[in-house]
């Protein structure tokens, strides 16, 4: 695991310095404005070897880390992985370099939304246990508050995030930690015949922009969160266009799932890897 982080960090530099010599070159699909350490202390990277560019999470408590039910699938089996292939970073902004605010956990629980469907994105969760508490007090590492109220069309939110600039299997991530404006979108514009046709449910919420647009998320953001008024709103689920026409991101909505999410929180079995959702395969 090790390897296979040192390498992804050595590739996203690689990709830094060749790809576009500075922020100024030209347009970032991904675009957005570099973040300060300290800034989005709720946002982690975790790390597994079924996604080139890896996932995102966001930290819900001490020991949990909140983060999409499919990345912690295993994309050609269709079943859960085991944990030990995950980890989780926190409390940096940069892949590369590493600060000294860097804590990194082994994760030791995975548990999925029962009824995740992986035909629609119904239900997109999953709660991470760390083996190590993070720690109290730290400037850098901070849980994330939960959105409770239903926010209107057109709200201001913001996604902080490390996602590639391309829509391509083998897109590097930039190495430093940028946050993009992903206003909230009326559902039945991102259920549009030519956009999402009809798959935005109800416990969803669509972000960003239906034109083109160089500040969208893409990959290496799953299951990272969309902040409104400073607290977590959404987990993204699907919706990686990377700033093309007609792609915004959809979130699943965490006001609806703020039952399940703490109900996981006091869980003792330790569900098997290799367990699959209950929807068709």
């Amino acid at each position: 695991m090790a390897k296979f982080a040192l390498v992804l960090a050595f590739l996203a530099l690689l990709g830094s310095t060749q790809a576009l010599p500075s922020d100024e070159a030209g347009p970032r699909v991904t675009g957005g404005t570099a973040t300060l350490l300290g800034q989005y202390p709720s946002a982690v990277i975790i790390e597994t070897p079924y996604i080139p560019q890896n996932c995102m999470g966001t930290v819900v408590n001490r020991q949990h880390v909140l983060t999409a039910a499919s990345c912690v699938m295993n994309p050609t089996t269709f079943v859960m992985i085991n944990p030990f292939w995950l980890r989780v970073i926190a409390g940096d902004i940069n892949i590369v370099p590493v600060s000294t605010r860097r804590e990194v956990r082994q994760v030791i629980r995975s548990y999925v939304h029962p009824n995740y469907n992986r035909l629609t994105d119904g239900n997109n969760l999953a709660v991470l246990r760390v083996d190590v508490p993070f720690p109290e007090f730290h400037n850098t590492i901070e849980p994330a508050l939960l959105n409770a109220r239903i926010l209107a069309d057109n709200t201001q939110c913001v996604f902080a995030g490390w996602g590639a600039t391309q829509n391509q299997v083998t897109a590097v991530v930039r190495p430093n930690q940028f946050v993009v404006t992903q206003p909230i979108l009326a559902t039945v514009s991102c259920n549009a015949a030519n956009v999402h046709n009809n798959r935005v449910q109800q416990t969803m919420i669509c972000a960003g922009a239906l034109a083109q647009s160089q500040n969208a998320v893409c990959r290496g953001n799953m299951g990272g969160g969309l902040y409104c008024n400073g607290r977590l709103t959404g987990v993204l689920a699907f919706g990686l266009g990377c700033g093309v026409a007609n792609q915004p991101g959809v979130y699943m909505d965490v006001r609806q799932y703020t039952q399940w999410i703490e109900t996981q929180f006091t869980r003792t079995d330790n569900p098997p890897p290799g367990w699959t959702p209950p929807q068709p395969l």
